[in-house]
């Protein structure tokens, strides 16, 4: 039997060698799993986990024991259509995201910087960096909701800053009933105005000095900072002009 099939679509040698022993055996345990494949049981508790993971096993118990069983071969379909719907949402986020990026390719070489942060510490890198620059920061596509929960021992931090510095934070997200905000005792110099869906592009992205920062949620979360005078400036533009339109109240 030809299983490369299941390799090109994402199993690895060992998941597919005990995937297979299950549909032979039937229910089984990990030490009988691992006797009939040669795998050592660690890593058959491991695959089994993802297989589970992926749809394709399922475990029962029997009295204290744990028996481990594949599921019918139709779950390789769904398996599939799962991947097909992370790849059709990742690839509406690389479309809402190209603009910017082709953008940034346009620009002077010599009068452009660009750097990617990865990962909760770079969010906190660059809102340091907000603080820094002692510059009004514009922020648009924003769910404060994501920051609380990601940051919230740093964000009490970053909006202390701010007050200390003095520095004013506008906001531009959507207009929704219980749409998450910072309260006005923790952030006091940050202001929101709201925007109805058809006018709201949800792309995160923050604009202060020169630079202009764009947060993709992802896992990990990914903030590319770019800095150059003139598309800060044609973003800042873009912003004044969402401001003016966009409603003081939710």
């Amino acid at each position: 039997m030809n299983v490369n099939v299941l390799k090109d679509i994402g199993l690895t040698e060992n998941e597919i060698k005990i995937y297979l022993d299950l549909l032979k055996s039937g229910s089984s345990t990990a030490y009988e799993i691992g006797k009939r494949s040669g795998i050592y049981r660690a890593h058959v508790y491991d695959k089994l986990e993802q297989l589970m993971d992926k749809g394709l096993a399922t475990h029962i118990y029997k009295g204290a024991k744990k028996y481990f069983q594949a599921t019918n071969p139709s779950k390789i379909k769904e398996y599939l259509e799962d991947k097909k719907r992370v790849l059709d949402s990742q690839e509406q986020e690389v479309n809402e995201l190209l603009p910017q990026l082709e953008a940034m390719n346009m620009l002077p070489r010599e009068d452009t910087f660009v750097e990617v942060f990865k990962g909760k510490e770079g969010l906190k890198y660059f809102l340091k960096d907000v603080i820094k620059t002692k510059m009004e920061v514009l922020v648009t596509g924003i769910d404060d909701q994501k920051y609380q929960d990601a940051l919230p021992i740093f964000m009490k931090q970053y909006f202390r800053d701010l007050k200390n510095k003095n520095i004013k934070e506008r906001i531009i997200t959507i207009k929704k009933k219980g749409i998450f905000q910072f309260d006005k005792a923790l952030a006091p110099t940050t202001h929101y105005r709201f925007l109805e869906s058809d006018q709201f592009n949800p792309t995160n992205m923050f604009i202060y000095g020169a630079n202009v920062v764009i947060v993709t949620w992802g896992s990990p979360v990914t903030a590319v900072m770019i800095k150059n005078n003139q598309v800060a400036k044609t973003y800042k533009n873009h912003f004044e002009h969402l401001w003016k339109i966009a409603s003081k109240e939710v």
